[in-house]
């Protein structure tokens, strides 16, 4: 399916395959089955993505919406990060080329995260993601408030109570304050 300019209606593919938009998305997309979304514009604040299987999709603006997936995720976001994802299981891959100011949170119970954030991160952001107990997160951070380095810390905070979940990420750069 391909749409030539912006999305202002709903979707469904039941079955899969691909979906095309030259523009931005201000609609609903259901997908199932083994899918690619690609949009070239923004994905708007009143938008969502809906899927039900195996998804890959490329976001060519900001990210504002709703994606929630309940299986496979990949997802690479090419500016910035301000929507909510909804991850599930086995696993869920997101890049974002900007700012993360998002929420990213399990469906269920969380599986294997990887994120990688070109831009600015909060550490508080990643603590939160760290807090939902995905079995494992691993992440890239380009820009965040903490000091370059590997995080947390500490081998207790990286495992929660349970054992049952790994956590670690990189940040590259400290964000210098504004005089």
């Amino acid at each position: 399916m391909v749409i030539e300019g912006d999305c202002h209606e709903d979707l469904e593919a039941d079955e899969g395959g691909l979906i095309h938009i030259y523009g931005n998305l201000n609609a609903t997309i259901e997908v199932k089955g083994i899918s690619e979304i690609i949009i070239t514009g923004d994905l708007g604040p009143q938008a969502e993505i809906r899927a039900d299987g195996i998804c890959h999709i490329f976001i060519g603006g900001r990210f504002t919406g709703r994606l929630h997936s309940v299986d496979s995720l990949k997802v690479w976001i090419e500016s910035d990060f301000d929507g909510i994802v909804k991850t599930g299981a086995p696993h869920t891959d997101i890049y974002v080329g900007g700012n993360f100011h998002g929420e990213i949170l399990p469906v269920e119970k969380g599986a294997l995260l990887g994120l990688t954030i070109v831009g600015f991160a909060s550490q508080h952001s990643l603590n939160r993601i760290k807090d939902y107990n995905y079995t494992q997160f691993h992440a890239s951070i380009g820009i965040s408030d903490v000091a370059p380095g590997l995080y947390p810390q500490t081998e207790y905070y990286r495992r929660t109570s349970d054992e049952n979940s790994y956590n670690r990420w990189c940040v590259r750069t400290k964000r210098q304050p504004v005089e």
